[in-house]
């Protein structure tokens, strides 16, 4: 029974999925799910599951996108942000943070080439895991992690292929966390 429950509800989930994202590139997704993880980066609580949700299909059809699991990771921190329970807070975070390290794994040097809105997919991987691990919580101990990645980040060649608002933003972090 419970099988056929699992069978059912995928295949409602796939038929919601592929009438909603009909037609859609994957960058269009991405920039329509990234948009709703502003807002709840922003401190609007109400859209944070929905980020998360957006970024679980996205990172589930795109496998091989670490771009998209870094987005996912950084959406599990923001649940353990806004969650009420502290148990529930360390656990979503944990989880994001163990999300956010798969996706740097997952770096390969075609990632560097790959671009989405015209920043390099590892350009973009790094910097999210930057900030994530640079604004949560002191007690999840990410600082030295954030400066590892950081320094990766600032060492990349494909800095060298990225718009100068992703620069700005890449600044910004590096001139906060230059300050521990």
């Amino acid at each position: 029974m419970k099988i056929k429950l699992s069978l059912f509800i995928g295949v409602l989930i796939i038929g919601f999925v592929s009438n909603t994202w009909a037609g859609k590139t994957s960058e269009t997704l991405f920039t329509q799910a990234q948009a709703i993880f502003e807002r709840s980066l922003g401190g609007d609580d109400s859209v944070t599951g929905v980020a998360l949700n957006q970024f679980k299909i996205l990172s589930k059809i795109y496998r091989d996108n670490p771009l998209f699991l870094a987005y996912k990771g950084a959406s599990y921190t923001l649940m353990g942000r806004d969650a009420f329970w502290s148990w529930n807070k360390s656990s979503y975070t944990e989880n994001g943070l163990d999300i956010i390290d798969n996706a740097l794994r997952m770096l390969k040097p075609e990632h560097d080439h790959k671009k989405i809105r015209g920043v390099p997919i590892s350009v973009e991987t790094r910097l999210i895991a930057v900030s994530t691990f640079y604004n949560v919580p002191s007690s999840f101990n990410q600082l030295e992690k954030a400066k590892a990645v950081l320094n990766d980040l600032l060492q990349s060649p494909a800095l060298n292929n990225t718009p100068s608002s992703v620069h700005a933003r890449i600044r910004q972090i590096a001139k906060k966390i230059r300050r521990y």
